[in-house]
């Protein structure tokens, strides 16, 4: 670890290729990427519509569900067997999360912004865009100053949902993993 103390400024500059315009602030790149923690939707049974989704540690988070119980309709347990979310696949699809989103339209709770080049969500009165970009969907806050939350990414075998831990601190959890489905499945949110 480096101890500005530990030399003087003349050695430290000559060491480093000069002294530092931040003195003995620690200088990190404006593009450097937050800590996420990951969550894999994994065991396809074909498809992302039936699977599991792993968390950190490999720990069981939510199973998703489709057509079980309920014909045309995919259900997300937690790792009790709650169930905590479900999309009713109708003409126009429906999704209701318990106790964070009410039942509406999947078009509602991700909305294509006007010019088609991202959706935003609403929850618990705070909105939330989705921007697809370099083979990634970003998330990121809508506050004054935008705040990156999370990323989707796909394989061939699982799609990755990664936030961070203030979108898991602001209860983005169940939401973000409900959205990932929705982006993914490959049927029509609109």
């Amino acid at each position: 670890m480096f101890n500005p103390y530990s030399q003087s400024w003349q050695s430290q500059g000559a060491s480093r290729g000069g002294p530092s315009i931040f003195g003995a602030l620690p200088f990190t790149s404006p593009d450097a990427l937050p800590t996420f923690f990951a969550f894999r939707f994994t065991s396809f049974n074909p498809t992302i519509l039936n699977c599991n989704v792993i968390g950190p540690k490999s720990r069981p988070y939510f199973r998703i569900m489709t057509d079980t119980p309920m014909p045309g309709v995919s259900v997300f347990q937690n790792s009790n067997g709650q169930n905590i979310a479900l999309v009713q696949w109708h003409r126009h699809p429906e999704v209701e999360l318990r106790n964070l989103v009410e039942r509406q339209r999947t078009s509602e709770m991700l909305s294509l912004s006007p010019d088609q080049t991202s959706r935003r969500m609403t929850v618990n009165g705070t909105t939330f865009t989705f921007i697809p970009r370099d083979n990634f969907i970003w998330l990121y806050s809508t506050a004054s100053q935008p705040e990156l939350l999370g990323r989707i990414s796909r394989s061939q075998s699982a799609v990755t949902l990664e936030l961070t831990g203030e979108a898991i601190h602001l209860g983005l959890l169940e939401p973000a993993v409900v959205a990932t489905f929705l982006l993914q499945c490959g049927r029509n949110i609109d």
